[in-house]
């Protein structure tokens, strides 16, 4: 049996100043060999071990996200809260300024160690037809109000004029099986999102299936993408003009996504057909255009229209209708955007750092921990054999901040069940969600004076409903399908 120490034995002479060096029981996930690695890869290592060493430092960074409603005061409290003895606490002055000699380099590795994926073989709802799904989408984080941190990130502008706070535009590859992170790239708020799309597919690899909304709807983005062996399931404009080359039995059809020259070619072919359609470089997608309907209890139906495009060419191997529902999977990327600037961050609350470097520290931190936090649920649902849906991260998140302030789990044995006090918290039989999710929509609108969506006041009577979602597929009509451009 080898036993590891997540943290020093208190009353060691100079060791005593690591004793805060914890995180809980996610300290079995977050390592401190592995902070200690990042430190060493990053120079950041102390020359002299005081009060603040800068494993300690990190760890403090990383509570600052599981105890975002604290003062620095508050988060140093909750690391030595259950280790026993009386001691001096460092004042804010001293935990600014440690985070100051840190900075952002050793998180950023940090949360390149634990990213990626987290669902094994045979996790449920990870998989389909062979082939991991994931999805990429794009978010916005506020952040503190500061010349510099305005200047570098900028102000979101709309028609009410400026936003009040900065703003960080952040774009995250995100396994729809566990709402784990595969990958994240931030910046100014005014990147677009494709540019940010283009950095991800860095981490697509052969037998992924990449799930995408319009903002993704481009010929060198989808090049990059498929190049890396990915495959794509990408919704796309109605409107797009998309040649009509083979009609395929189930109504979807083959087409080419090329470059502008080849585009007209191809819209030159299809008014003027021919036997061969035209030889052009680009992508082989298949086209599935179909209507969706909701259909609420009341009987009231909702209507519209939607058009995917996918490298998967075999209709037989990979049915429309399933690609149809399937696509749905994609609002797994906002349900981890959810977990990650609600139910950990809190609602309405900004980043607190004050400086560019700060704010990449703050943020490097936050998604560690929402990642270790991911990968316990995901290791608890693979034990049980479980949906990882079914795993709150509220209940997670809870747990994780008792074993901070208790300071259990800090010591592990190898051969022992890995964060058991987690685990039992997550698996209980009261806090796991349905095995089943109803079928509801829910409009999409806020409650307060000023938005750019519907006021509270919709046209809708109930905020939610239960319906049944029904797709039909409607196969093309004629060569050139959406409106033709000039």
């Amino acid at each position: 049996m080898f036993i590891e120490f997540g943290m020093p034995v208190p009353g060691r002479g100079s060791v005593r100043a690591f004793a805060a060096g914890h995180l809980g029981e996610l300290t079995q996930i977050i390592r401190p060999a592995l902070v200690d690695e990042a430190l060493e890869l990053t120079r950041r290592v102390q020359r002299r071990t005081r009060k603040l060493p800068a494993r300690v430092t990190v760890y403090f960074v990383l509570a600052l996200s599981l105890f975002g409603t604290d003062g620095y005061l508050g988060v140093w409290a909750a690391l030595t809260a259950g280790l026993g003895g009386e001691d001096v606490a460092p004042s804010e002055a001293a935990l600014r300024q440690a985070r100051r000699r840190v900075g952002s380099a050793p998180l950023a590795i940090l949360f390149d160690r634990l990213k990626g994926p987290a669902a094994k073989a045979d996790c449920s709802g990870a998989w389909w037809r062979g082939l991991r799904t994931v999805a990429w989408d794009g978010t916005g984080l506020q952040i503190a109000d500061t010349p510099e941190t305005a200047r570098f990130f900028g102000r979101k502008i709309s028609c009410h004029g400026p936003g009040s706070y900065p703003a960080l535009k952040l774009s995250a590859l995100v396994e729809c099986g566990t709402r784990a992170l595969i990958d994240v790239v931030f910046g100014p708020h005014d990147t677009p999102e494709p540019e940010q799309n283009a950095v991800l597919c860095r981490s697509l690899r052969p037998g992924m299936l990449v799930l995408a909304d319009r903002a993704s709807d481009g010929y060198p983005l989808m090049c990059k993408a498929v190049a890396t062996g990915a495959d794509l399931l990408w919704r796309i404009q109605n409107n797009r003009s998309l040649a009509v080359i083979h009609t395929l039995p189930d109504g979807s059809y083959l087409s080419m996504v090329a470059d502008v020259r080849g585009r007209d070619r191809l819209r030159y072919w299809a008014r003027h057909p021919r036997p061969v359609p035209p030889q052009v470089e680009g992508v082989a997608v298949r086209v599935i255009d179909a209507t969706v309907t909701a259909t609420g209890t009341d009987g009231s139906t909702r209507t519209g229209t939607l058009r995917l495009v996918t490298t998967l060419l075999d209709p037989d191997a990979y049915p429309a209708e399933e690609l149809i529902t399937l696509y749905h999977e994609r609002w797994e990327a906002e349900t981890a955007f959810y977990g990650l600037k609600v139910t950990l961050r809190g609602s309405g609350r900004i980043l607190r750092s004050r400086t560019v470097d700060g704010i990449r520290q703050e943020l490097f931190g936050m998604l560690v921990v929402y990642q270790a936090a991911r990968r316990i649920a995901a290791d608890a649902a693979a034990e049980t054999g479980i949906d990882p849906d079914r795993i709150s991260l509220t209940v997670t998140l809870r747990t994780a901040r008792l074993t901070v302030i208790n300071a259990t789990g800090t010591v592990f044995e190898h051969d022992a069940c890995p964060t058991p006090r987690i685990r039992s918290a997550v698996l209980h039989p009261r806090a796991l969600g349905p095995a089943r999710r109803r079928t509801r929509i829910w409009p999409r609108r806020i409650k307060r004076p000023i938005s750019p969506f519907a006021y509270n006041k919709s046209k809708w009577d109930k905020p939610m409903r239960k319906v049944t979602i029904t797709s039909e597929i409607t196969p093309p009509t004629t060569l050139l399908t959406g409106r033709p451009g000039p």
